[in-house]
């Protein structure tokens, strides 16, 4: 097969002609960088379709389109044009057409409907038209297999009349709102191409939010939580659904969640996503086997000591394939259903993702990306593997640090992290460290460019990054994951201080001038750290937690705090008080930047209020950022993103002197 690489019409949005000498990313050049994701292929293993999320800075939004790419010749060619979110593409079973979602505006009777999520169709030529034209966004659809129709999630509409009195009640302001009211149902529909009719197949509940056809297109599988609310994160139960009938029946009741149900290949079982411990979100996950009669489950993955995340039938039903958090990287398996061996298909240092299959099983299409590169659309026949994509053409003009996987001892564990060297380093020469700490804290650090906390930002400023892998990471086996339940801020604190003492043991790190950087359970570390020891000369803390009264108190999963301590605070107060930033804030000397979401319901703001004001009334240098119509993240708009860097570069700057 002949490769032919092509200069993306996007790059050409970036840069002119590439200087002889790299230069410095800025802030801007990292956010804005363009890579695919939600890739797909069709059926016959011809094409591939993915998305691109591009940055529109001028008015701090970001915005999606559908591209495809010929596996044949590598053509690559943009199939949606606009500032609208168009995402998950999904080929027709005779592979002709592509579904997706889009929230483009329409005309209805002369009415312009704006910010209305929709199914949409790109036929093999000419533009896309609308599917639906329902009332509420589409959440969720799936092809039928014989491609005449697609099934999809709305919630429940409401009646006109109701929908009114809301509005004028509004316009009067009377818009009080009854908090932990249960949300509204969700219903299951199918609409049919031939002639746009739509058909109600089951009104299920609020958690409703996947489902997927039995290869027959009889059956639906679907899942739900029952209440769609975060805190029932760990009770999805599967349900299949008679589409003739109507009738829904429960498949799985087992303790814990069973998520992403997928049919075999002949119909006769249903593969599930399912948790070794059914309490705790930070148990490994595994691939268990259930048939459609339904009884005993059966894990396959079993002897696999790693976290499952993403898996495929293949083709002839013998095997499963599956993708699994390894250490610092993500690999693909297989494991045989009837023998429950495991084989390693796509394994080593780089990290996989996205992997897709052939309706004959011949051809493969995944992403690769390392530490010097981003997502590239990969293809393989069975027997060799070709780049179809060059986006990692994008980092050509900018000069990056040295990046690779350290490991070091910690009581019984060793524990990995990722190191990067500032550009330029000089070994033996002691730098700046900054020390990143993942979310979680079941999260993983990967070795790859693609970075929440940016590292080749402070590379590119004269700093060295440390981001460590402590115990309850994902990546690193069951026992490993749980290792810090009931002890949080305790070995995993030692992991991360031993590492840092390595790096400066090492040579690399200059221990007067170090800082620390963590969001959500890395802002509860961050916040951990810098009142356990005053060795870091400057903190940023961002959206984590200062009080596990106050989280627990605010947040929408308070069962966090239960599945860490096992307890609630009236059932044991001191282990709240024992293990929170908050009680021992007058240890707090090092300067630390807050900076939080005004619209986060998880880790809620109250945590970052109440340490400014503690600190403030210690006279302690601290400053407190907000930003609004932002949640848990601090992702939603790309100027805030490149406020949080360009100020968290000040902050480090200012107290670090790189």
């Amino acid at each position: 097969m002949k490769h032919v690489r092509l200069l993306l019409v996007f790059v050409l949005l970036i840069a002119g002609v590439s200087p002889a000498i790299p230069a410095a990313p800025s802030i801007q050049d990292l956010i804005g960088l363009k890579y695919p994701s939600e890739l797909v292929l069709s059926p016959n293993g011809w094409f591939a379709a993915f998305t691109i999320r591009e940055a529109d800075f001028r008015k701090s939004r970001y915005f999606r389109n559908i591209w495809r790419v010929s596996t044949r010749q590598g053509h690559i060619e943009k199939l949606t044009f606009g500032t609208d979110q168009n995402r998950s593409p999904r080929f027709s079973p005779d592979g002709k057409m592509i579904a997706f979602l889009s929230d483009r505006s329409y005309v209805r009777d002369s009415l312009r409907i704006s910010n209305r999520t929709q199914i949409w169709i790109l036929p093999q030529r000419g533009d896309p038209w609308r599917l639906t034209d329902v009332s509420e966004n589409v959440q969720f659809f799936r092809w039928a297999p014989d491609g005449k129709s697609i099934a999809f999630i709305v919630k429940k509409a409401l009646p006109d009349s109701v929908r009114q009195l809301r509005k004028e009640q509004r316009s009067r302001r009377f818009d009080a709102e009854v908090v932990g009211k249960l949300g509204r149902p969700k219903e299951i529909w199918r609409v049919f191409l031939s002639d746009q009719t739509t058909q109600k197949l089951a009104i299920v509940d609020p958690g409703l939010n996947y489902l997927t056809f039995s290869p027959d297109g009889k059956t639906l599988a679907f899942t739900t939580n029952y209440t769609g609310s975060e805190n029932d994160a760990q009770k999805y139960d599967i349900f299949l659904l008679n589409i003739r009938s109507g009738n829904v029946s429960p498949l799985t009741g087992f303790p814990g969640p069973e998520t992403s149900p997928a049919f075999s290949p002949d119909g006769k079982f249903v593969a599930y996503i399912s948790q070794t411990v059914p309490d705790i979100e930070f148990a490994q996950t595994d691939v268990s086997l259930i048939s459609v009669k339904g009884g005993a489950a059966k894990n396959l993955t079993a002897n696999f000591n790693y976290a499952v995340n993403d898996f495929k039938w293949d083709p002839r039903g013998k095997k499963i394939y599956f993708e699994g958090a390894v250490r610092t990287t993500s690999n693909i398996f297989s494991v045989e259903i009837a023998s429950g061996e495991i084989v390693g298909i796509l394994t080593g240092t780089d990290c996989f993702s996205d992997f897709q299959i052939s309706a004959n099983g011949k051809y493969w299409a995944y992403l690769r990306e390392d530490s010097r590169s981003l997502p590239e659309i990969t293809y393989s026949n069975g027997r060799k593997a070709f780049r179809l994509s060059d986006f990692s053409d994008q980092l050509k003009p900018f000069s990056l640090g040295d990046q690779r996987v350290i490991q070091w001892k910690s009581d019984k564990w060793t524990i990995r992290g990722i190191l990067v060297t500032p550009v330029n380093y000089q070994p033996g020469n002691p730098v700046p460290l900054i020390v990143t700490v993942h979310g979680g804290p079941y999260g993983q650090f990967q070795n790859r460019f693609r970075q929440y906390y940016q590292f080749q930002l402070w590379a590119n400023h004269g700093y060295a990054v440390l981001a460590p892998n402590p115990r309850g990471s994902e990546g690193y086996g069951d026992k490993f994951g749980q290792a810090n339940r009931y002890d949080l801020g305790g070995g995993d604190y030692r992991d991360i201080m031993r590492g840092v003492n390595y790096v400066i043991q090492m040579g690399v790190a200059d221990s007067t001038r170090m800082g620390v950087i963590g969001g959500s359970y890395g802002g509860y570390m961050t916040n951990w750290i810098i009142s356990q020891t005053q060795r870091f000369k400057a903190a940023v803390s961002m959206f984590g937690i200062f009080s596990l009264l106050t989280d627990w108190s605010n947040s929408v999963q308070p069962s966090w705090e239960k599945m860490y301590f096992g307890k609630y605070y009236w059932e044991d107060l001191q282990v709240y008080l024992k293990h929170s930033p908050a009680f021992y804030v007058t240890n707090i000397h090092t300067p630390v930047l807050i900076l939080h979401g005004k619209n986060d319901q998880m880790t809620f703001i109250s945590n970052s209020k109440e340490m400014y004001q503690a600190l403030r009334v210690l006279k302690r240098p601290v400053e407190f950022v907000v930003y609004p119509r932002e949640g848990h993240g601090i992702s939603r708009e790309p100027n805030h993103r490149v406020d949080v860097y360009r100020r968290a570069l000040k902050w480090f700057n200012r107290y670090l002197n790189p």
